[in-house]
């Protein structure tokens, strides 16, 4: 492991990753990228990793237009095929969120993102043997759709690794060192690192690797469960990613099988990042399938539940990301707090982190709004709708 570098970027997932990779493509690669598993052992591996653009802020919708961009450009710039999956994303809502989507369909034209509200006739086309009772609002955003979020960390992992970055994984960082307010050093299991810049991208964990310098993130960590369901008849299995903000459900396909989570809003689970049960409850399993065969009976009642994880989640007050610099503290750049977002913008991210750190500031995209700073002034962020639905 290398003794001095320009970065240290403190997180393997796909923030981490991205950032290394974009970092490679400015052509700075005197970096050194700490993992303390492997990668994408955490959150990423166990995303569900939806890709859309449907967001509230414009930052954040910019983001996940460039993200999108990337996502086509994949196997282009890494050589891995089938990473992503464009088939569409479909949101479905109640009655009461039908002039919120509309609202947000037409402001979202201007930023690139397409997309159309769904008519029921519509809706049952595209999700044959969907229950549409209660159903009030439905929109399908056509560039969106879902990936492979493994595949993903590792493609931009290769590619930064063979340009020159070090992606040191199996190695802990155990704290950053400061001289005159500045970044001087990040210790880790394995020795030293000689370095003016960190990137605090460490996920559930970001709030540590603040307190190391002597900063407070308020990030709460909170437990996520997915199933993973089989079915023998794959034509009952859908074919589209949803986000299912009647019912506080989410489903996408893996690897011939159905991925579902819970959604928002629900009374979440607020657990400790070093120790929390890292396999689903049999609760929420009846729960799951519950909803599942009321909104998808065709499908549900034939699935059976194969597998089935939890992990976790960096949230917010706001459900909003930290991102950039922090005064006091120069060197040290936050991304993190992503409140179950990261990675359908981590493409996108890692650029605009790559670009803070090359040329001192995002060019691309005005994220000023996402600092630190903005909880002490009291200047949160608002989303359309409850929790991280957007």
């Amino acid at each position: 492991m290398r003794t001095t570098a320009d970065t240290v970027i403190i997180g393997g997932g796909v923030m981490g990753a991205s950032i290394a990779y974009h970092l490679s493509e400015m052509g700075f690669t005197n970096v050194v990228l700490l993992e303390r598993k492997h990668l994408a052992a955490e959150g990423t591996g166990h995303s569900g990793a939806l890709v859309r653009q449907h967001y509230s802020q414009d930052p954040l919708v910019q983001m996940a237009v460039r993200s999108v961009q990337i996502f086509e450009e994949f196997e282009e710039r890494t050589g891995r095929a089938g990473v992503f999956r464009q088939t569409g994303w479909i949101k479905i809502g109640s009655a009461e969120m039908r002039a919120e989507m509309e609202r947000l369909i037409e402001r979202h034209k201007p930023l690139g993102v397409k997309a159309d509200l769904l008519s029921i006739d519509e809706l049952e086309m595209l999700i044959p043997g969907i229950n549409t009772d209660g159903i009030g609002s439905a929109l399908i955003e056509h560039n969106g759709g879902y990936a492979d979020p493994i595949a993903t960390t590792e493609g931009f992992a290769d590619v930064a690794r063979s340009r020159g970055i070090e992606i040191v994984e199996g190695v802990s960082a155990t704290g950053i060192e400061t001289t005159a307010s500045r970044i001087s050093a990040v210790t880790t299991s394995d020795g030293a690192i000689s370095t003016e810049i960190v990137v605090n991208a460490a996920g559930p964990w970001s709030p540590e690797v603040a307190r190391w310098v002597g900063i407070e993130l308020p990030i709460k960590v909170t437990r996520e469960q997915d199933l993973i369901l089989e079915t023998d008849d794959a034509a009952l299995r859908p074919e589209y990613p949803v986000s299912d903000g009647l019912d506080r459900i989410y489903w996408r396909r893996d690897r011939g099988r159905l991925l579902a989570g819970d959604g928002h809003p629900k009374e979440n689970e607020y657990v400790d990042p070093n120790d929390f049960k890292p396999t689903h409850d049999a609760n929420f399993e009846l729960e799951m399938m519950a909803r599942l065969k009321h909104r998808i009976p065709g499908f549900a009642d034939h699935a059976k539940v194969i597998g089935g994880y939890a992990s976790l989640y960096d949230v917010t007050p706001d459900w909003h990301p930290i991102l950039g610099r922090v005064d006091g503290i120069d060197g040290y750049i936050n991304c993190n707090g992503w409140s179950g977002h990261g990675f359908k913008l981590g493409p996108s991210v890692g650029e605009l982190i790559a670009e803070e750190i090359v040329d001192g500031n995002t060019s691309s995209i005005d994220v000023s709004s996402l600092g630190l700073d903005r909880f002490e002034k009291g200047a949160l962020l608002s989303g359309s709708y409850a929790g991280n639905q957007a």
